[in-house]
């Protein structure tokens, strides 16, 4: 059985803190010390998997505790809370310690991709900075686009005569490969609006989602219990989706894939583990970073799957965590609360 995520929170943190933490849907057990120093005995007993520190303002001593602690303890993820204003002065200090900042208050899709880049130990942007990249690119490519499938048409639809029967195979075969644009256009538009969360929520089967032959290349598994979420159909279909087609990819580079859809108290968790082929060198702390798929598996992913569908779990309130196994395997965890 998993055990929960241990997460030490330490110093003057804001009280909702601590709640935010323990109402995420893999439920972490969390357990609250007033600083490093004097509470050095508990914490050595509980041995958390992350640390989310807020420095006192004289950081001098537990700076130097930190310190000692990440040399005894290199796994050890650090997340330096601090609020919205103090976010520019603590950068610094979080980059000398090998840290990660957290706002907070911030969203909750804000707060679980923070814990899942520190215990990844990801040093990648944050993933707003990638989600108003998608968003500039659509917009960027998409004007230019409509202005030329819009002369395209109008090229199409001169064509009259049988003699210019193969200029309008031609046109259409432009046409064609504008439409495959279009859904590229699409989907980064998708990325960018599931970060806002859904629009709407209605009871979504996860089971229903996974189960069409689309993607069954990949071994999958599910639990009796119901597997049915509160979310907007179109995001999570293609966020389920997106999984689907990067375990196929998987599989087609060799390396072998299962599914699991399982129910968990007040979450449904859809995890996929997979091994061999060229995960050997696979680089944990990019996992979720756009188009690094597509590097690692020397082109054979699409590249922005799953990111999407980390975007799409985190944008509903859930959690996405990647870790690797003790047999070399590496498991991704999409849960969503229920």
């Amino acid at each position: 059985m998993d055990r929960p995520i241990r997460i030490a929170v330490v110093g003057p943190v804001d009280d909702r803190l601590v709640g935010d933490l323990r109402r995420l849907p893999l439920r972490p057990e969390v357990q609250q010390c007033k600083s490093l120093t004097s509470d050095s005995e508990a914490l050595a007993r509980f041995q958390p998997d992350l640390l989310a520190i807020a420095m006192p303002p004289d950081p001098g001593e537990e700076t130097g505790a930190l310190r000692l602690l990440r040399q005894l303890w290199p796994v050890l993820g650090v997340l330096l809370v601090v609020s919205a204003e103090g976010e520019v002065a603590a950068t610094p200090l979080a980059r000398r310690l090998g840290a990660r900042l957290l706002v907070h208050p911030d969203t909750p899709g804000h707060l679980a991709a923070a814990l899942e880049q520190s215990l990844a130990g990801s040093d990648r942007p944050h993933a707003h900075v990638f989600i108003d990249l998608a968003r500039g690119l659509a917009d960027e490519i998409n004007n230019p686009l409509q202005f030329v499938s819009g002369h395209l048409q109008l090229l199409l639809a001169s064509f009259e005569s049988a003699a210019e029967r193969d200029r309008r195979d031609r046109v259409r075969a432009a046409m064609l490969g504008i439409e495959r644009i279009q859904v590229s256009v699409d989907k980064l538009r998708l990325l960018a609006e599931s970060a806002n969360g859904p629009r709407r929520r209605e009871p979504v089967d996860l089971a229903a989602l996974v189960a069409p032959p689309s993607s069954q290349r990949a071994h999958l598994q599910a639990d009796a219990a119901e597997h049915v979420v509160q979310g907007e159909p179109g995001q999570l279909a293609e966020a389920v989706q997106a999984l689907l087609g990067f375990a196929d990819d998987l599989i087609a580079a060799g390396a072998s894939a299962q599914l699991q859809l399982t129910s968990l108290p007040g979450a449904c968790r859809l995890r996929l583990t997979a091994n061999g082929g060229l995960l050997v060198n696979w680089q944990l702390p990019h996992t979720f970073e756009p188009f690094y798929p597509s590097r690692a598996l020397r082109g054979q992913s699409l590249g922005l799957g799953l990111f999407l569908t980390q975007t799409v779990v985190l944008g509903h309130g859930g959690q996405a965590l990647a870790r690797r196994l003790p047999d070399g395997a590496i498991q991704l965890d999409f849960v969503l609360p229920t």
